[in-house]
């Protein structure tokens, strides 16, 4: 196991994970897990696909169908959490954000990065969430004016390093990113 004796070394090693995922398809910081809470304040929890992220403005992007559930939380309530587990480092990222939600022209540029293959999930009929009889009765319609660009802002960062003694330290937007140690 690694281990940091510098807070920004620590984070300058959590945003190398972060970072990663954008790059390595087989990264699972990829894939993290973005958590919002219903409309009845029950945690709701689905995994994204990282499609940016800017250390230097402290945001992490994600795309979403305008008519999927997460829509309707974030309008109420635009926190959320991203949580990313790295099992060969057994290190764990959790961030807290406040969610920015693009749609219209401004995403057309982001919708022209999008494969073709993949933009049919912005767009899936009957909306996302909606009953269905049977577990194909849905078509695939691929939609610009159903694409979502969710901005992150990140608000915080804690980092847990697992290993014979555990690391964990807390970093906050608010404090220029000065770190402290945290007890695991």
């Amino acid at each position: 196991m690694k281990v940091f004796q510098k807070l920004d070394d620590f984070l300058d090693f959590g945003w190398a994970q972060i970072t990663r995922g954008k790059t390595d398809k087989k990264s699972p910081a990829r894939y993290p897990t973005f958590v919002t809470s219903s409309t009845d304040g029950s945690p709701n929890a689905r995994t994204l696909v990282m499609r940016r992220c800017d250390r230097k403005n402290n945001e992490i992007e994600f795309h979403t169908d305008t008519a999927s559930p997460k829509m309707l939380t974030l309008k109420e309530n635009p926190r959320a959490g991203i949580h990313v587990w790295l099992p060969k480092l057994q290190l764990q990222i959790q961030m807290d954000v406040v969610v920015e939600v693009n749609v219209g022209d401004i995403t057309i540029a982001n919708w022209k990065n999008v494969p073709t293959n993949s933009r049919v999930t912005y767009g899936i009929i009957p909306s996302p969430g909606t009953v269905i009889g049977n577990p194909l009765d849905y078509n695939h319609t691929p939609d610009q004016k159903r694409f979502a660009v969710l901005v992150c802002h990140i608000q915080s960062i804690k980092l847990l390093l697992l290993g014979a003694k555990h690391i964990c330290a807390y970093y906050k937007k608010t404090t220029n990113w000065q770190g402290e140690w945290v007890s695991p």
